[in-house]
């Protein structure tokens, strides 16, 4: 089972000193999918967007975003565009859905190859509901015929902001806790909502401002560089999804 944020079920645990440290010389990749519906085997990816973060200051260090090509016989639902306030002659002028998952796993490989020198650690994914996305992707890599699972991207630890902000604003039942709800409750500004980068911005202020809020309940600041506090980072690493 992978650390991290997963389900809804939560337990809080410590964790070690070299785990710690090992957290929080990582750089972070927050990353969006937008689809043609909800489901993977029968709607594509529609956009595909990633920033990567210094995992000190968090200020952006790179960027990527692509419209993806019908692949398949997935079918993209009418809803889906509505939703997504995209036209099928955007997604047209995307990459097929091959050169876009050499190119994901290309611009991931580049920065997680980065992350691991010696002073920073490695690259820790970052999403919104992050299963929903690992379900589209994992099924255009095996489309593709990749054999390897988007969890080997994800191990050990990654953050999903959705429970997160369950825990953080004490959300229960039916309460809303999607992206703009959050961004909402935390006063960020989330413009065209649902298009990729729009969101993957929405989620990374989503993350500093989670940071933001750990570094002064320890008392350390509230500072825009991390690197005073970094402790903190790994605060998120305390829960871990209790198996159902």
């Amino acid at each position: 089972m992978l650390s991290g944020f997963r389900g809804n079920s939560f337990e809080q645990s410590s964790i070690n000193r070299e785990k710690s440290t090992y957290m929080i010389k990582s750089n972070y990749i927050v990353f969006d999918t937008e689809t043609g519906g909800l489901d993977e085997t029968k709607n594509p990816i529609t956009q595909y967007a990633a920033v990567v973060l210094d995992g000190r200051t968090l200020k952006e260090i790179d960027r990527w975003e692509t419209f993806v090509k019908p692949y398949g016989d997935l079918v993209i639902e009418k809803d889906a565009l509505d939703h997504t306030m995209v036209s099928m002659s955007d997604i047209n002028k995307g990459l097929k859905v091959k050169d876009f998952v050499a190119t994901v796993k290309e611009f991931w490989e580049t920065h997680r190859a980065k992350s691991k020198r010696k002073e920073m650690g490695r690259l820790v994914p970052v999403g919104h509901n992050i299963p929903f996305d690992n379900r589209f992707l994992n099924f255009a890599l095996n489309f593709c015929g990749e054999s390897n699972d988007i969890s080997e991207w994800m191990y050990p630890n990654f953050i999903d902001t959705f429970p997160i902000a369950k825990l953080a604003f004490g959300v229960s039942g039916d309460e809303k806790i999607n992206l703009g709800a959050c961004c909402e409750r935390a006063k960020i500004k989330l413009t065209d909502a649902h298009g990729a980068m729009n969101d993957v911005e929405a989620t990374a202020d989503l993350l500093r401002w989670f940071m933001k809020k750990l570094r002064a309940k320890k008392g350390e600041g509230a500072g825009d560089d991390v690197s005073s506090g970094r402790a903190v980072g790994s605060e998120f690493f305390e829960f871990k999804c209790a198996a159902k």
